[in-house]
């Protein structure tokens, strides 16, 4: 951890004790990349916020990317990219399970203390665009839009080759229930995807576009969409199974749970495919026929 040596220093410790401290779902990669000292802070904090982004459930990448931050402290705790990891960190670190843009899912005051280290950044750099962006995106789970917006704006002027603004702008439209704004959104946030995971952003939230739109045909094939291009993650084939769970299709959704979980048996799907499988045993009778919306999670 880093030392505590001003207030500035006590912030960003307390942040990543409760980062480092929290127990994640998956089944840890042991695979991380090795650092080097001579890498510059914000190129260090840059590569820890994507690390993050990028494996939210995966132990041993988030404490690589912590490694990273701490790294990055040591050298200038003053480096603005710090914190806007550190927010990103925080809010990962506070999940519970749902919706990533919705405020309860996130307990106590994680929301806010994600919120101060954005800010934190912001008075650092009022130019980083990518404080503007991640504050918009914390902004979004509050329902706070027309200040979301400001920023989103911001990042644009800032950064206007950048992935993030045009993401978390079609976001902004999605969270308001806006198809038509925010699919043109999405369009050009895939214009500037740049990191391999880029695309399955995108494309978990063009899922609820979809289902804001009613499209459930679009929906089905986007969540099959996003199983092609990550095989190996448990929780697309769970995306997939809740929706089936919606449909009433319990005896295709037991399938996908069950594929879930032999990739990582975590809590959610072990319960839902136990849901599943007792739809689908009362099936035959009127009232399960009646009943037939209920497994929706």
């Amino acid at each position: 951890m880093v030392s505590v040596r001003n207030k500035a220093t006590c912030i960003l410790t307390l942040g990543l004790a409760v980062l480092c401290a929290s127990s994640y779902v998956a089944t840890a990669d042991t695979t991380t990349t090795p650092i080097s000292r001579t890498v510059a802070p914000r190129e260090l904090a840059r590569e820890a916020y994507y690390q993050i982004e990028a494996n939210v459930f995966d132990r041993a990448q988030l404490q690589d990317a912590y490694t990273k931050i701490n790294l990055a402290a040591d050298q200038n705790r003053n480096e603005a990219f710090i914190y806007v990891a550190v927010s990103l960190g925080t809010l990962v670190a506070g999940y519970t399970i749902g919706d990533w843009y919705d405020l309860t899912t996130f307990p106590g005051d994680v929301l806010q203390q994600a919120v101060a280290h954005a800010r934190q950044g912001l008075a650092l750099d009022p130019n980083l665009g990518q404080a503007h962006a991640q504050l918009a995106r914390l902004l979004i789970v509050k329902k706070e839009f027309h200040e979301a917006a400001q920023h989103i704006a911001k990042a644009k002027e800032l950064d206007p080759n950048s992935f993030y603004p045009w993401y978390f702008e079609g976001i902004w439209h999605e969270k308001q229930g806006q198809v038509a704004e925010a699919s043109q959104a999405f369009d050009r946030a895939e214009q500037y995807a740049t990191l391999t995971h880029h695309p399955m952003l995108v494309l978990k939230h063009r899922e609820n576009v979809a289902k804001i739109g009613g499209d459930f045909a679009l929906q089905e094939k986007l969540l099959k969409d996003s199983i092609g291009l990550n095989p190996n993650s448990a929780y697309s084939y769970g995306s997939y199974a809740a929706f089936l769970m919606c449909q009433g299709r319990y005896r295709e959704a037991v399938v996908q749970w069950e594929k879930a979980i032999r990739i990582t048996p975590y809590g959610r799907a072990v319960s839902q495919l136990e849901q599943a499988k007792q739809y689908l045993a009362q099936a035959k009778t009127k009232f399960a026929q009646a009943k037939q919306k209920t497994g929706c999670a």
